[in-house]
């Protein structure tokens, strides 16, 4: 049953707001169920903590058979889905509106190229979907009624407006890319959202661009970026820095029990390089609760090579889940265990607690993502000229 092997370091509980658990519906086999047990008790990161003998009859969903058995804490990860939602995911695609929201139905991230991108914006509060007064019931099936127009009635900057939006299939981006030229100082800024496979076109065309602009300085914004892919977090770590060719970026440790599946991902050796790469010495990254698994790899894996003082995070601790999965199938379903713990190259690991911020800063809802006014990227902004935290 094992067709499929795929590294990933994601924060499930984003990857399943996005795209669904989708799988809850078909009939979950008693084969399936010792298969999802056999995993726990061989490929599992806590294998040793898992009961032997469980009683599959007391199963009625795959994910509740994974929360049952995974050892939480620390595990609040492990899940399950469809092979059809992981298409989705790497190759970002879905359906709906595509936007974000808090409680109070604030609009905290659009998708690029989503429905509602550069119609809906970041800091806007809905008040009402077709003229009446948002809850979550409604707004769910506007999202649900796909190619129908649903008219938002949002606040923007004080502002009451309209804005029609149609709920549909579409394809997304998770990169966009800026030079800031600010006091003097050109500034590379790439807001990145997922560390999806097919986002590696995407970002190399950003590093691109900085490299032409000969940019001195380099801000990732991750804020909301859950992970993703292990190879495409290398890939980021690649273009960020041309100075280690063939040094190790960082390492996969399973448990005891499975330790020649260990493996290793290296910066590109200096025959691949395309000569777009940059090569900092120093690194931001603006970051939140929500950066998590393949962004916190991405901050780690510079440390040994940049040093703790030149890989700076602005906003508040992240999420802290320095472990991930190497996937596998049954059938149609999709199964992500915890399977090993992600170590830099002087074998440290992310804590549970996060990484913590360098700069404490808030993540400011009332301006876009990458407006220099952000409290977030301003912070960013304000060491670089004084080389302290505001």
């Amino acid at each position: 049953m094992y067709k499929l092997k795929m590294i990933l370091l994601m924060l499930s509980a984003l990857l399943l707001t996005a795209c669904g658990s989708g799988n809850s519906g078909d009939t979950f086999s008693d084969a399936e169920k010792q298969f999802v047990h056999n995993l726990f008790l061989t490929e599992y990161l806590w294998y040793d903590q898992v009961p032997s003998t469980v009683n599959y009859n007391t199963y009625l969903t795959r994910q509740g058979m994974i929360n049952d058995l995974r050892v939480s804490p620390p595990d609040k990860w492990s899940f399950t889905f469809t092979k059809q939602d992981y298409d989705n995911f790497t190759n970002q695609t879905t359906s709906g509106f595509g936007f974000q929201y808090t409680s109070d139905f604030t609009i905290v991230l659009v998708r690029i190229n989503a429905p509602a991108y550069q119609k809906l914006f970041r800091g806007d509060k809905i008040i009402a979907i077709n003229g009446e007064s948002v809850t979550q019931e409604n707004l769910t099936s506007a999202i649900q009624n796909t190619n129908q127009i649903s008219t938002f009635t949002v606040l923007r900057h004080g502002v009451q407006m309209n804005q029609n939006v149609t709920s549909s299939a579409y394809s997304f981006n998770v990169s966009l890319g800026k030079v800031i030229n600010h006091n003097g100082t050109k500034i590379g800024y790439l807001r990145y959202d997922s560390f999806t496979e097919s986002s590696v076109a995407e970002f190399e065309n950003i590093f691109s661009t900085f490299k032409a602009a000969n940019v001195s300085e380099l801000i990732i914004d991750m804020r909301y970026n859950g992970g993703g892919s292990v190879a495409t977090a290398s890939a980021l770590l690649d273009n960020i820095t041309n100075a280690y060719p063939d040094q190790r970026q960082i390492y996969l440790d399973w448990n005891n029990n499975n330790q020649y599946n260990n493996s290793a991902y290296t910066f590109e050796s200096a025959d691949l390089q395309d000569g777009n790469e940059l090569s900092m010495t120093r690194v931001f990254f603006l970051v939140t609760k929500d950066s998590a698994s393949a962004s916190e790899l991405t901050i780690s894996a510079l440390v040994p090579y940049l040093g703790a003082n030149n890989v700076i995070t602005i906003g508040t601790n992240t999420h802290g889940k320095p472990v991930g999965f190497t996937g596998r199938s049954y059938n149609d379903n999709y199964y992500f265990l915890v399977n090993f713990f992600v170590r830099n190259d002087d074998g440290v690991t992310t804590s549970f607690s996060g990484i913590p911020a360098t700069c404490t800063s808030v993540d400011d809802t009332t301006h876009l993502l990458g407006d220099e006014n952000e409290t977030m990227l301003s912070t960013a902004l304000s060491y670089i000229d004084n080389g302290v935290c505001p």
